[in-house]
């Protein structure tokens, strides 16, 4: 694996468009976690204008059903580009880390790996993986959104890698952050004692790009199609049946990925007028401000 600098200076004479006004930055653990959780919410901000960039940070080789890993490797990032595609994304990068391993990841090593595409991208609005979130056993995730947290908080301070400037990623404060994760956790709208100091809650309503999202979430064919087998496994050992897999196709795995997409996005707009929605944790411009210095 390339050093941190070496990394620094392939983006740096890369060639790589050079950011632009309305930038988003995506960070996700694996293939579906952001589109699940904020997929519809990113293909909004792309068609108003946004240019959106992924950063996926693991291969999402353990994925698959009857496949090896490596070729699990090969068709999940092909697959992970064209949901971009769909999405609208400019591009997906992957940084190629062994799925649900890592724990054995140094927490440094991976923010300073982000903190070189915040500087190079310079975004006005960043999505991580929530790490606060409860019952998501995905745990890459917990930890991407660890270290995604504080790249955010480094990659404006001066001190913080200061080498990466001598190759022009000069520090970077993004203004908006958004914390993703899917509607899991039963304390995800609980109110904060502490609102100046705490993202708030924000919902989004995606009803006009969820369409868009579902496609983007179905085009995942290796991950799907792992997770309708599994839960077929689930049930049948148990003595249950499911009878949309009775045969596991394309059209049943497309009805049960847009079954859940629906059922995620109706949970998330629950107490609301919206009809499908996100969730997140916010925050923005007045993040850390006291109210009194805002006037």
């Amino acid at each position: 694996m390339k050093s941190i600098f070496q990394i620094a200076l392939l983006i740096a004479i890369s060639g790589m468009a050079p950011a632009q006004d309305r930038v988003v930055l995506v960070v996700t653990a694996d293939a579906s976690d952001f589109l699940l959780a904020a997929g519809g919410t990113i293909a909004g901000m792309i068609d108003k204008g946004a240019s959106a960039y992924v950063i996926r940070v693991t291969n999402d080789e353990k994925d698959s059903w009857d496949l090896t890993p490596e070729e699990t490797a090969r068709r999940t990032r092909a697959e992970s580009e064209e949901a971009g595609r769909i999405l609208g994304a400019k591009e997906v990068i992957s940084m190629g880390y062994r799925a649900a391993e890592m724990a054995d990841v140094p927490f440094t090593t991976l923010r300073d790996r982000l903190i070189v595409y915040i500087r190079h991208y310079r975004p006005a609005v960043l999505f991580i993986p929530n790490p606060y979130t409860e019952y998501d056993r995905v745990l890459d995730r917990y930890y991407t959104g660890r270290a995604a947290e504080d790249a955010w908080r480094a990659a404006s301070l001066q001190n913080f890698a200061p080498p990466f400037q001598d190759f022009g990623l000069e520090p970077h404060l993004t203004p908006e952050l958004y914390y993703y994760s899917q509607p899991f956790d039963p304390r995800r709208r609980d109110a904060e004692s502490a609102a100046t100091f705490v993202p708030e809650p924000k919902i989004v309503d995606i009803g006009a790009t969820f369409d868009k999202k579902l496609k983007a979430v179905q085009s995942l064919k290796t991950i799907n199609y792992s997770s309708a087998m599994r839960l077929k496994q689930r049930l049948t050992s148990s003595g249950r049946r499911l009878p949309l897999l009775d045969a596991v196709n394309e059209p049943a795995v497309n009805a049960l990925v847009e079954q859940n997409v629906r059922g995620l996005a109706k949970v998330a707009a629950g107490g609301t007028s919206h009809t499908m929605a996100e969730e997140f944790r916010y925050a923005g411009v007045s993040f850390r401000i006291p109210a009194k210095y805002l006037k």
